[in-house]
């Protein structure tokens, strides 16, 4: 087909942005914004020429209603900063999720307490080494980026995870879920439903055509080559895949 088109599918972003850890002359693939104007790149990048991340994006492909023609926004990958992270309930731990459109946040503003009332959230759980069991549930708040096609959801690890442990998902699907009057919704106004959805395994309902996973043993953080999961076997028992990197000191 040709360097771009207007459905869901993954082969109709700009084929002259790369993806996967490449970065072509035009920019990265994860800065591309289908918009009502058609793709755009985001302000601020280093290839919009622009450092200014509230100026107007540019229009890469003119496609008139491009994104009300795709429906409503999709998650099409996530990523975090692999790592050596606190235990003992000091630090905080993001996941950074891109969308294919520019999307709106109503959120409670998100805290260290694990409280989710109307806050959008990710449930995970922090492992022991020697085990892989739970030794402390995290909730990953919505935190930031309202507005703009990136949203970073935050959570306080919890002082009962141990030295040496792992960050798992807590009901084997990474779900991200919407509680009481939170909501994300795209520009056009229209509910994202993969912000209550499974983003991972059979049921997954992320990446371009809304029906993929974006955390798996083979699939790749934002812009990457690494992947987001990594199966680890406990020293005595037990074999979990969990964030790949990221480890507590």
């Amino acid at each position: 087909m040709g360097l771009w088109g207007k459905s869901t599918s993954a082969d109709s972003r700009p084929k002259f942005l790369k993806g996967d850890g490449a970065e072509g002359a035009g920019g990265k693939q994860e800065d591309a914004l289908a918009t009502t104007r058609g793709w755009e790149l985001k302000a601020g990048t280093a290839a919009s020429g622009n450092d200014n991340a509230s100026a107007q994006s540019e229009i890469l492909v003119a496609i008139g209603g491009l994104s009300a023609a795709l429906g409503a926004a999709n998650i099409m990958s996530v990523d975090f900063t692999a790592g050596t992270y606190a235990h003992d309930g000091s630090d905080d731990f993001d996941l950074v999720y891109t969308f294919d459109e520019a999307v709106t946040v109503t959120s409670a503003a998100a805290t260290a307490n694990n409280t989710i009332s109307n806050k959008v959230h990710v449930n995970v759980q922090c492992l022991g080494p020697t085990d892989m069991a739970n030794d402390g549930a995290m909730e990953l708040q919505y935190h930031s980026g309202s507005g703009t096609n990136k949203l970073t959801f935050r959570g306080r690890i919890p002082s009962a995870a141990v030295a040496g442990g792992y960050i798992a998902d807590l009901n084997g699907t990474f779900a991200m879920a919407t509680d009481g009057s939170s909501a994300i919704v795209d520009g056009n106004g229209t509910t994202v439903a993969a912000a209550d959805a499974d983003h991972d395994g059979g049921s997954a309902a992320a990446g371009a055509d809304g029906a993929s996973a974006i955390f798996g043993t083979d699939v790749v953080k934002t812009g990457s080559t690494v992947n987001t999961l990594t199966t680890t076997a406990g020293s005595s028992s037990g074999s979990v895949a969990v964030l790949t990197g990221v480890v507590f000191g």
